[in-house]
């Protein structure tokens, strides 16, 4: 024997003794046979994890029903919601009137900050210089939901349901509310050519109340 084979197989047998072959299985298909090479402790705890977690979770949300899914508490948020609307509603009209909101139809910062909101928010209905589209006229005698300013408010503020006039409530503060509902104010009677009148005819806002 050569030094070299020598030296390869004292490598052998030193692998050999420190990593002792796995334990052959008796079962063997087409002569190929199996070694017993267990799964990792870790692997195994997670797998077995995996099944209590999946029976805890399938019992707490669909069997006894304790846990809410995410589509049950966006449910009730949204439901919980829509009943404190007319809280909010009420609040927001306990602070503005048609006084306030003749005021700010001469108030120059707030027309200014309100044609700046319909020209982004209101136009692609009512037109540009409020003509009405899709939307009704907004500056001949004719108004479709009530005769005031607050009723102007409130159909900006809620919307109109079955219509393309949404709730603008659920998009913009307060103050801006106030501002594009002062700014269509100064719109009446302006009589622009566009949509035929909608509603009924209403008097000419005064200007001091």
């Amino acid at each position: 024997m050569t030094t070299l084979e020598a030296t390869a197989d004292n490598a052998a047998s030193a692998e050999g003794e420190a990593e002792p072959e796995a334990r052959i299985l008796d079962h063997a298909y087409d002569g190929i046979r199996e070694y017993d090479n267990p799964l990792p402790g870790w692997w195994k705890a997670l797998f077995w994890g995996s099944i209590v977690f999946a029976i805890g979770y399938g019992t707490y949300y669909h069997v006894v029903r304790w846990g809410s899914t995410k589509e049950q508490v966006y449910v009730a948020g949204l439901a919980e919601y829509d009943g404190k609307r007319e809280q909010r509603e009420a609040a927001e009209a306990a602070s503005t009137s048609e006084e306030s909101l003749a005021a700010s139809a001469a108030d120059p910062a707030v027309l200014e900050k309100g044609s700046a909101i319909f020209a982004s928010r209101c136009a692609s209905c009512h037109e540009k210089e409020g003509q009405g589209v899709i939307g009704p006229n907004l500056t001949d005698a004719y108004q479709l939901h009530g005769s005031t300013r607050m009723d102007l408010l409130k159909t900006v503020r809620s919307g109109v349901p079955g219509t393309a006039m949404i709730a603008w409530s659920e998009q913009m503060s307060a103050p801006d509310l106030v501002a594009v509902t002062a700014f269509v104010v100064t719109m009446r009677h302006k009589n622009v050519k566009g949509k035929e009148p909608q509603g009924r005819k209403v008097e000419r806002f005064k200007k001091d109340m």
